[in-house]
């Protein structure tokens, strides 16, 4: 306040007549005053230090460099191979700085489940980057009590659908029948396809019918902007990395036309959804309550009049049903896709299990019917080569990086600091050679036992959509569309690169 600033000026102006006065006059008293003035900065130092002394040192690591911590001995374009390297000098559980954040790495699946389970470490980064694109909403970005309430329901809403059941596995074998279509037309040609654009487009569909309650046809435009957009979200623009690291550059960043270009992709995305939401909005009519929902957008939509008619206009926003939806997509679209694009990479590379998983389709299901859920405990083999390509791969090498909420928490005798990042090392882990021998080489008899079934505790081993309470809330729907895309291609087709 004024008065207690006035007084503070009062006294500063009394200590300094004090000190003249002891200058001119008494230079014994002087003399006396900053011997114990520096006393007792000595003192305070020292108890600066023995404070620091006995807090938990932070997990180990490199000192770093001035202001730029350990960039410089980083490789932006290989991130998993540098960090898999301080790991291997400095073990288990690393820290370092990069420019002003500090990341926590867990290379240990144990630990990483233990930590992770942990609700002191379920925060997620609020650097501008992030807040930009999504306003702390949705599911990928947000936390606390918002982020459990929009997972919880999001979940439970997608499981009504179906959601990785056999409402999900209807909608994934419509999908099936244009990729086969494509791939067929392809054959008889003999031309070369670019199976990733079909794998998305219909990763995209299987997504947006659950959402938006869209039934999108092969070459549907909004199918076509929602392929696009989701690939131009994933993609890699390291300078934005700037405001990450170094908060004070967010200003310069914002000027980069690299992030003027994800900015206008961003506001494009969310007014196509928005778009979607009006739709639906009419199409639910007057009387939302009496609508009998088809997708996640009506579900959300009746959600958000209870709660406006509670006087609510937060939990439930367009922001809020936007940024759900987008995450979905974001999270379990191109993912998917890509997965099964190495699927047919592999495929192509070890013709031997390429003829291993075509004897066992033509034996347990045959070429009259396409392979079912019901068929995945008799196709161990098909099963191992999908994990083994799961855990070579390593899609998400980092993970989904937390953040820590607590204040200076303690994990196994190391200090956490708050608002550290933490990654699980997905790549780190799935290359452990005490769990996987020979980690490089693609052995997908790692995945079975000696009676030849599928070894499911080995494969819990395998973290490919990270682990703890934020993992990856799609595994289950990404698993599926994989098991059912590969399954049927290879049950009629033999894939090889193409010349």
């Amino acid at each position: 306040s004024g008065a207690s600033g006035t007084q503070n000026r009062q006294m500063l102006l009394k200590a300094g007549d004090w000190l003249l006065g002891c200058a001119q006059n008494r230079p014994l008293l002087l003399l006396t005053g900053v011997a114990s003035g520096a006393a007792a900065v000595a003192l305070l130092l020292r108890a600066v230090r023995r404070r620091k002394k006995s807090e938990p040192p932070l997990p180990p690591g490199p000192r770093g460099w001035p202001v730029l911590g350990s960039l410089p001995s980083m490789d932006p374009t290989r991130m998993h191979e540098s960090i898999a390297r301080l790991c291997d000098q400095y073990g288990p559980l690393i820290s370092y700085r990069l420019g002003a954040q500090r990341f926590v790495i867990v290379n240990d699946l144990a630990m990483a489940d233990e930590m992770l389970q942990d609700e002191n470490y379920t925060g997620r980064c609020q650097a501008a980057i992030f807040q930009r694109q999504s306003g702390g909403c949705g599911l990928l970005f947000s936390e606390g009590p918002l982020w459990k309430m929009h997972r919880r329901l999001a979940l439970r809403t997608l499981r009504d659908f179906g959601f990785a059941r056999d409402g999900s596995a209807k909608l994934i074998d419509s999908q099936t029948d244009d990729i086969l279509a494509d791939l067929r037309e392809a054959s008889e040609s003999g031309s070369p396809v670019k199976v990733l654009d079909t794998f998305s487009e219909a990763s995209n569909a299987v997504i947006a019918t659950l959402t938006l309650g869209r039934q999108f046809k092969r070459g549907d435009p909004d199918l076509d902007f929602i392929r696009s957009a989701a690939s131009g979200l994933f993609a890699t623009r390291p300078l934005q990395g700037l405001s990450f690291l170094f908060p004070q550059l967010d200003w310069l960043v914002r000027l980069i036309p690299d992030t003027s270009d994800f900015t206008r992709l961003v506001a494009a995305n969310q007014e196509f959804i928005r778009g979607q939401i009006r739709q639906r909005r009419e199409l639910m009519g007057a009387d939302v309550e009496a609508f009998q929902p088809e997708c996640l957008c009506d579900v959300y939509i009746q959600e958000r009049s209870r709660a406006e008619a509670r006087g609510d206009f937060e939990t439930f926003k367009d922001q809020q049903i936007i940024s759900v939806v987008m995450d979905l997509f974001f999270a379990g679209t191109d993912t998917t896709a890509r997965s099964l694009e190495w699927l047919m990479l592999y495929a192509a590379f070890e013709p031997a299990w390429q003829a291993k998983v075509h004897a066992e389709l033509d034996k347990i299901v045959g070429r009259e019917r396409r392979p079912l859920m019901r068929d995945k405990d008799r196709l161990p083999v098909t099963c191992a080569v999908i994990e083994e390509v799961y855990r070579l791969v390593s899609l998400s090498p980092l993970g989904m990086f937390h953040r820590a909420v607590g204040d200076g928490t303690v994990f196994r005798g190391y200090r956490i600091p708050s608002d550290a990042l933490i990654f699980p090392f997905v790549y780190g882990m799935s290359r452990d050679a005490g769990v996987w021998p020979r980690p490089d080489e693609f052995l997908p008899e790692r995945f079975l036992t000696a009676e030849g079934n599928f070894d499911r505790a080995r494969a819990s081993k395998n973290v490919p959509f990270s682990l703890g309470l934020r993992a990856c809330a799609g595994r289950s729907l990404a698993r599926m569309q994989v098991y059912l895309v590969f399954a049927a291609v290879l049950q009629r087709f033999r894939v090889r690169l193409a010349a």
